[in-house]
C-alpha cells in the first residue's frame, strides 16, 4: 500500500497518511513523499524515521506504554473518598 509521510529535516516521521495507489513513489511537490509499505506499522509520529523509503520506529518504543493514563476528575475522587469512609464505618459499625 502507498502511504504519503511528512518528515522534519532529519527524516523523523510528522505525520502520515494513506495515499491513492496510483501515485508514483517519491517526493512531491507538496511536502510530503509517497512511500510503499506491507502494513501500516510502526508508523509512530515524533517516534520513527524515514530512511531510504523505510518506516524505521525507534527502537524500544512502546506505543501502549507511551499512552498516558486518565486520571480521575474531583468528583471521581469524592465519590472514591465517601466510598471509602463508608467501608471503614461499615468495619468499625460491625466489630463493637
Amino acid at each position: 500500500m502507498k502511504i504519503k509521510v511528512w518528515t522534519d529535516s532529519n527524516n523523523r516521521l510528522l505525520n502520515w497518511a494513506y495515499a491513492d495507489e496510483n501515485r508514483p513513489v517519491g517526493p512531491t511537490d507538496e511536502g510530503f513523499e509517497v512511500i510503499e509499505v506491507d502494513k501500516a506499522v510502526g508508523l509512530y509520529e515524533n517516534h520513527a524515521s524515514i530512511i531510504d523509503g523505510q518506516v524505521v520506529p525507534d527502537a524500544g518504543y512502546d506505543p501502549d506504554a507511551a499512552r498516558p493514563t486518565p486520571e480521575a476528575s474531583p468528583e471521581q475522587q469524592m465519590i472514591a473518598a465517601l466510598a471509602l469512609e463508608v467501608a471503614q464505618l461499615k468495619a468499625a459499625k460491625s466489630s463493637d
